[in-house]
């Protein structure tokens, strides 16, 4: 029996009774980050950003905020005080996979924070820590050997040497991890090396994945796009690939997501179950972000009053006799790892599955779509609600350019 490995520093609990203006903001985070780093493979969670913003909201005052609960869709205490309670049910899933989500608070080791800050974080699903920021190469050790730990080494850094200065203030820092498991696995004896066409009409050679069997897929002759969602071996999780059908047709789909929220919803009302023949490169993608000027821009308002340094706002997490009269964000950062193959986190020779792989395959009456992602594709790994089935949550959210040549 395969023991599956989940550790959760963070309590995520996904609000799936209304789309709110955040989870716009959240789909709109993740494409700035694409859209800032071109031909740049990336994964990012825009989920982890939330649980600090709830908290710093928690406690934020005048235009911050006001700033705050607007971007994140709440229009009142109680829903701030309760966005995170009676969903645990939701993350049941992740306990079937193997992924890592850490979250944290970090402020500077002071007795000037108020207590009840550091301690009251559970309500809000992340965790707050003093670091002393006074000796910031010493700092960013101790952060960054704290990652590696709790990451079991998958993820070894998310902070440089010049991230922190004896004037940093506040850290929002989060990491995460998904070691991909298919509800169907692919059969690594089909693995071949292939050609990958790039952005720029070059060409490496990657090692390609095949499969075939039922799933969800849309061929959208109109936009020139291939869709396929593909279930993973956790219930309501899944994988959406987004394939252009040409190698240049990457940054128009984005640019088209970009302008409207609700793409993807639309792709999902019209995809339909199909047998489908899916070609998929292998592939890891690590990287480190920082959402400070994303999340300044994102959205009609963005997030700016929190970074002010004179009037952030969030002086309420302060002791009402505080020597320091101001704290501010001074760093957002996320370190996030993907790891894609044939089998995830089983290991042990390639199966057949419900079906026979290669007499399928040997039977082309069988299959009536194919898609090859030999080109730079858009992908989701979400969370879908069993009663809102149209509704699914980003965990991930990336794209892939191919491999480094």
């Amino acid at each position: 029996m395969t023991i599956f490995v989940i550790y959760i520093l963070t309590m995520i609990f996904i609000s799936t009774f209304c789309e709110t203006k955040f989870d716009n903001l959240r789909k709109r985070l993740a494409l700035e980050a694409i859209i800032a780093n071109p031909i740049q493979n990336i994964v990012v969670s825009p989920l982890l950003v939330r649980f600090p913003l709830c908290k710093l909201a928690s406690i934020a005052s005048g235009y911050s905020r006001a700033e705050l609960i607007t971007v994140l869709g709440i229009n009142s205490t109680r829903m701030l005080q309760n966005c995170f309670e009676g969903l645990k049910e939701t993350m049941n899933p992740l306990k079937e996979i193997d992924v890592l989500l850490l979250n944290k608070i970090i402020v500077n080791y002071t007795d000037d924070i108020n207590p009840n800050f550091v301690t009251n974080s559970t309500d809000y699903g992340v965790k707050v820590d003093k670091v002393g920021f006074n000796y910031p190469t010493m700092a960013v050790s101790f952060i960054n050997r704290w990652v590696e730990k709790a990451s079991y080494k998958r993820i070894t850094r998310v902070l440089d040497q010049t991230d922190l200065n004896n004037k940093t203030s506040i850290l929002l820092l989060s990491v995460a991890y998904i070691k991909v498991t298919w509800e169907f696995l692919f059969d690594i004896r089909l693995t071949k090396n292939m050609k990958f066409h790039h952005r720029n009409g070059s060409i490496s050679y990657v090692p390609m994945m095949s499969n075939t069997a039922s799933y969800s897929y849309l061929n959208d002759a109109i936009n020139n796009m291939q869709y396929i969602n593909m279930k993973l071996a956790g219930f309501g999780l899944s994988v959406t690939f987004a394939v252009p059908q040409s190698y240049k047709d990457l940054d128009k789909f984005l640019s088209q997501l970009y302008n409207n929220q609700d793409t993807l919803k639309d792709v999902f009302k019209r995809m339909r179950f199909e047998v489908v023949k899916i070609m998929l490169p292998r592939f890891k993608i690590k990287n480190t972000i920082e959402w400070n000027k994303h999340l300044k821009k994102v959205y009609e308002i963005g997030v700016t009053q929190v970074f002010n340094e004179s009037d952030s706002g969030l002086n309420e997490m302060l002791k009402k006799d505080s020597e320091i009269k101001n704290v501010m964000i001074s760093k957002v950062k996320q370190s996030t790892f993907i790891d894609i193959d044939e089998m995830g986190i089983f290991r042990q020779e390639p199966v057949k599955e419900l079906f026979d792989v290669q007499n399928i395959q040997k039977d082309s009456s069988f299959v009536h779509n194919n898609i090859i992602a030999d080109r730079p594709f858009y992908f989701v790994i979400g969370l879908q609600d069993m009663y809102h089935p149209l509704e699914i949550e980003e965990l991930f959210t990336g794209v892939y350019y191919g491999p480094k040549y």
